[in-house]
C-alpha cells in the first residue's frame, strides 16, 4: 500500500475538478444577474458548502458513536439521519422539510422547469390538493420555496441530492474495484439462486400477509405490496460489507451479484405488476423490452467490458498520465450509470459494473504504487456518508 499521505494529497489535488464546473456555472450565472440589476455579489455556492459541512459533521458523529458501540458505521451514519432529520422537522426547519419531501420537490420542480407555471399550481397538479391541507408535503414546499430564502434553500436541498447521488455512485465503483468480471462469474449460479429466493418468497409472503391485513383491498393493492417487498439496498449492503472488511469473500461476491441480479428481476416483476394493475393483464412487450436491453447491458459488460475499458484507458493514459488514472475510471463509472439509468436499472449497477472491468493494469505503474482504490477512496469516503446522512432524514416517523 502507497504512503496514505501522498495518496490523499494526490485525491484532494483532484477533487476541485469534479465540483469547479457546478460551482462556477451556478457562480457566473449569479453574478452576471446581480450584474445587471446592481445588486451585491452572493454565491449562490456558498449555502451549499455550507449545508455539506453540516451533513459531514453529523455524519462524522454518528460514524464515531456506531464504533463505541462496535456496529457498523453505516448504522450510525443513517441513525443520526433519522434523529436529525425528524427534529429538524418537527422543529420547522426549512432544510429538514425540504430533505424530508426531496422526492415531492423534485417531482414539482421538474414539471416547474418544463411547464413555467407557479409552484402552488404545479404542486396542486403533482401532489393533489390534499397535499395543502395543515402540514401536507405541498404547503410545506410552498412555504419554504417562497421569499428571498426560497432559492438558496432549493440549492441546498438539490446540491445535497446531487452528492448523495455522487456518494453511491463512488461507493458501488469502489466496491466493483474489488472483484473482476471473472470472480464474479464464479458465483454467478449461487448469485442467480440467491437473487431468485429473494424474489419469490418475499413476494410469496407479502401477498399473503397484504390479503391478511387488508381483506378490503384489491389485487393491484396485494401486488404492489408484494413487489415492494422484493426491493433490496446494494449501496447498505455493500458498505456494511466493506466496514466488515469481507467485501472480497466470496459470500460478499454471492450477495453482491444476486443484488445485481434482482435489480433486474424486480424490474420485471415492476413491469408485471404494474400491467396487471392498469390493464387488467400483463404487458408481454414491456417485460419483453426490460428483459432483453437487461440482458444485452450485463452481456455487454461481461463479454466486451474489459477489453473496451483496457483499450480506451491506455489512450487516457497517454493523454494524462498524471490524472487518467482517477479521471477515466470516474469517466467510466459515471457514463455507465447512466446508460443503467436508460435502459430503467439502477444507476449503481452501472456503477459497480464499472469497477469490475477497469484495472490498474491498464495503466502505466506508479512509481508510489497508487492504485485506482487509493485514489478514489478518499472522494468516496467525503460524500457516501452524505448519502447515507439523507437516506435517514428521509424516514419520517411521524408516519
Amino acid at each position: 500500500m502507497a504512503d496514505p499521505c501522498k495518496i490523499r494529497a494526490q485525491a484532494l489535488r483532484m477533487l476541485p475538478l469534479l465540483l469547479l464546473g457546478a460551482s462556477s456555472v451556478a457562480w457566473g450565472a449569479d453574478s452576471a444577474a446581480h450584474a445587471q440589476s446592481g445588486a451585491n455579489h452572493a454565491d449562490p455556492f456558498a449555502p451549499v458548502v455550507l449545508g455539506l459541512a453540516f451533513v459531514i459533521t453529523i455524519a462524522m458523529v454518528g460514524h464515531g458513536l456506531a464504533g463505541r458501540f462496535r456496529q457498523p458505521p453505516v448504522l450510525g451514519e443513517l441513525m443520526i439521519g433519522v434523529i436529525i432529520g425528524n427534529v429538524g422537522y418537527w422543529l420547522d426547519n426549512p432544510l429538514a422539510i425540504l430533505v424530508m419531501h426531496l422526492d415531492d420537490a423534485r417531482a414539482v420542480f421538474r414539471e416547474i422547469w418544463r411547464s413555467g407555471e407557479a409552484v402552488s399550481h404545479v404542486a396542486e397538479q403533482v401532489l393533489g390538493q390534499a397535499s395543502f391541507e395543515a402540514n401536507g408535503a405541498g404547503a410545506q414546499l410552498r412555504e419554504i420555496t417562497s421569499g428571498a430564502e426560497g432559492m438558496p434553500m432549493v440549492y441546498i436541498g438539490f446540491a445535497l441530492s446531487l452528492f448523495s447521488a455522487l456518494g453511491v455512485l463512488l461507493l458501488t465503483f469502489m466496491v466493483g474495484l474489488q472483484s473482476t468480471v471473472t470472480e464474479m462469474a464464479r458465483v454467478g449460479i449461487q448469485a442467480g439462486r440467491v437473487a431468485g429466493i429473494g424474489i419469490l418468497i418475499p413476494f410469496a409472503l407479502g401477498m399473503a400477509i397484504s390479503q391478511w391485513m387488508l381483506p378490503a383491498a384489491g389485487t393491484p393493492a396485494h401486488l404492489f405490496v408484494a413487489a415492494t417487498l422484493c426491493a433490496t439496498s446494494v449501496g447498505i449492503t455493500a458498505r456494511v460489507l466493506m466496514d466488515m472488511g469481507r467485501i472480497q469473500t466470496s459470500e460478499a461476491r454471492v450477495i453482491l451479484g444476486a443484488a445485481v441480479i434482482d435489480d433486474v428481476l424486480g424490474l420485471v416483476l415492476l413491469a408485471l405488476v404494474a400491467g396487471i394493475a392498469t390493464t387488467g393483464h400483463v404487458a408481454p412487450l414491456e417485460v419483453a423490452r426490460i428483459s432483453l436491453l437487461s440482458l444485452l447491458f450485463l452481456g455487454s459488460v461481461i463479454l466486451l467490458g474489459e477489453r473496451i475499458a483496457r483499450a480506451a484507458a491506455r489512450i487516457f493514459d497517454y493523454m494524462d498520465r498524471q490524472q487518467g488514472k482517477l479521471l477515466f475510471p470516474i469517466a467510466l463509472a459515471f457514463a455507465l450509470s447512466w446508460l443503467a439509468d436508460a435502459i430503467h436499472l439502477a444507476s449503481i449497477v452501472g456503477a459497480f459494473a464499472a469497477g469490475l472491468i477497469v484495472s490498474d493494469d491498464y495503466f502505466h505503474k506508479d512509481k508510489d504504487g497508487v492504485t485506482i482504490e487509493d485514489l478514489v477512496f478518499p472522494l468516496e469516503s467525503i460524500f457516501a456518508p452524505v448519502f447515507f446522512v439523507l437516506i435517514g432524514m428521509q424516514v419520517n416517523l411521524s408516519v
